[in-house]
């Protein structure tokens, strides 16, 4: 799988696999897609921690577009890889914030959005109203997909090894229920549609299995090497994703892709 596992003190070190890393890009194309089109200078993630991957750095890609971003909640051990893309500039940092009322001004960003782990907040329609105030125009939340064929072989992994779930409530990985949850907010959704589509079901087994070994509980975490970071500071992207990447990108929107879709979007525009 491309792994790389070794300890650095007493954490365990984990190389982000590539299918991870294959996330991460089409998320960077996503990103300037969304910055050029709408015209994005403020961004807010909330919050910012990692999904069986390296948090705080999913919004890279609007940095570096040259967007401003706030991280809510971030791993700040991660905060590294803004410094080495030379982007740290660009990103501020808060911490310790109640994700339902974060004392932000309303209207403060032009966008505000998430990837994946807002479904693990306990009142998500909640929170996403406070996206929708702290946002002068738009929300975007990236979602797992669970309308593909490696959503029942995690269940099925879950249940056999015993492992608790850790990974949200999955009724909101469907499109259709996060749709109705945008216009119950007053969001009108301006488009949506699956992204990361690589060929292959997600999750692969035996990593997800390894790592909720490993690390079980919530205060245990990896050492993570991010190839992506690598990836942009020398400006040399596998011929396999650049390629992959145009064709995940060119067919995004709608339902087309999602039968194998790892994920899905919904970008919602806030209305006057």
């Amino acid at each position: 799988m491309g792994l790389e596992e070794g300890m650095v003190g007493a954490v365990r070190k984990e190389v982000e696999v590539f299918g991870v890393t294959y996330d991460r890009y089409v998320l960077l194309q996503l990103h300037k897609i969304l910055v050029r089109r709408l015209g994005l200078h403020e961004v807010v993630e909330m919050p910012s921690h990692g999904a069986k991957a390296a948090g705080s750095l999913y919004s890279i890609g609007f940095g570096l577009c040259g967007a401003n971003v706030t991280l809510v909640n971030p791993e700040m051990e991660m905060m590294k890889g803004w410094d080495e893309l030379g982007i740290a500039d660009r990103v501020r940092v808060v911490e310790d914030v109640d994700v339902y009322r974060t004392g932000f001004e309303e209207g403060r960003f032009d966008l505000s959005w998430n990837f994946v782990t807002w479904t693990e907040l306990a009142d998500p329609p909640v929170y996403l109203e406070e996206m929708k105030r702290i946002s002068k125009r738009y929300v975007l939340l990236v979602t797992c997909n669970n309308f593909q064929p490696g959503y029942p072989w995690h269940r099925l992994i879950h249940r056999i090894y015993g492992f608790p779930w850790t990974h949200g409530e999955v009724r909101y990985n469907r499109v259709s229920r996060v749709k109705k949850m945008f216009r119950d907010a007053g969001l009108r959704v301006t488009e949506w549609g699956a992204i990361d589509t690589p060929g292959w079901p997600d999750p692969s087994g035996p990593r997800d299995i390894r790592l909720h070994r490993r690390f079980g509980a919530p205060e245990e975490k990896p050492r993570w090497e991010v190839p992506m970071v690598h990836y942009i500071k020398t400006r040399r992207f596998p011929l396999w994703m650049r390629a992959l990447g145009r064709w995940d990108m060119a067919f995004r929107k709608g339902p087309w892709k999602l039968p194998m879709s790892h994920l899905f979007y919904v970008l919602g525009w806030k209305k006057k």
